[in-house]
């Protein structure tokens, strides 16, 4: 059985006939007893304190030859040959199944901070891998590092840095975190910094198709509005008379009113099913010199 961190089935089928009784095994060197059930009932007495809580059967489906055993809280010392073993008035039976665990790359996180892109992600398991695409493609190798640490669980978390070139161009950086159990991805777009006088409309570009989820942010920590699939936007309060419009692709149209308002750092951040696409601007804000 491959088992996803958290909970698990280890299947185990059976010729049912009457008087059974059931006992799973942890073939470990020595055998841990993980299971049993006989009279009818779970019966506990000698279950390791390892799996104490932790496991069950489906009661209702044993009289059918079902004997699968559910365990909770799946952990790495977990991994390993099991036995299921049933007997009945009729005949008994060996199964062995072998459990592995794995925890899949659930989420990975990129922010840019002093012209460096960080991507971050944890509770992994086996041990992931971090690989980074660049585009346009820079002239010279940009500076990265890749850190990897491990939990007192003995999962992983993996963090890389890459120093960016900051130019008038897009440029994108993509981040990928992996192991033999999947995937996800996340985007750093960089925009050409913007100007755009005071007191008018701008039009903060995003580009969005068939997301889960949308958020605009400034300065990092400011939540301007989001909006989940489906749902209608929610511009926060001290917004309300800035924003004036969020398109289909999530494009911000924004009315600024002075620098010391409006000028700073946007972000349009898209959540797929297993990618992050953020979105990064650079406003100036230029007062107009007919207004002073």
């Amino acid at each position: 059985g491959l088992c996803v961190w958290g909970s698990c089935v280890l299947p185990c089928r059976f010729q049912p006939n009457s008087d059974t009784i059931l006992h799973w095994v942890k073939k470990n060197g020595e055998d841990v007893h993980v299971h049993s059930y006989y009279d009818d009932q779970d019966q506990l007495g000698y279950q390791d304190p390892l799996y104490k809580g932790r496991t069950s059967l489906f009661h209702d489906q044993i009289s059918g030859g079902n004997a699968s055993l559910g365990l909770a809280r799946v952990n790495l010392q977990d991994q390993g040959k099991y036995l299921c073993y049933a007997s009945t008035s009729q005949n008994n039976q060996e199964t062995f199944v072998i459990l592995t665990a794995r925890a899949p790359v659930t989420r990975v996180d990129i922010v840019l901070v002093n012209n460096t892109v960080t991507c971050k992600s944890g509770g992994i398991y086996p041990i992931p891998q971090l690989t980074w695409s660049v585009s346009p493609r820079p002239a010279t190798v940009l500076q990265n590092t890749t850190e990897v640490h491990e939990d007192d669980q003995g999962l992983y978390d993996i963090s890389g840095s890459l120093r960016t070139v900051y130019n008038d161009t897009e440029s994108t950086y993509s981040c990928s975190v992996q192991n033999e159990h999947g995937a996800r991805k996340a985007t750093m777009r960089l925009h050409p910094p913007m100007e755009n006088l005071s007191r008018s409309e701008v039009l903060l570009p995003c580009n969005a198709s068939g997301l889960d989820y949308i958020t605009w942010t400034f300065n990092h920590n400011q939540t301007i509005l989001r909006r989940q699939a489906g749902q209608e936007v929610v511009v926060e309060t001290e917004w309300q008379q800035h924003v004036r419009d969020l398109s289909e692709s999530g494009s911000l149209l924004l009315y600024v009113t002075s620098s010391a308002q409006s000028e700073g750092t946007y972000r349009c951040t898209l959540r797929y099913a297993d990618e992050e696409d953020v979105t990064h601007i650079e406003l100036k804000i230029l007062e107009d010199p007919n207004e002073a």
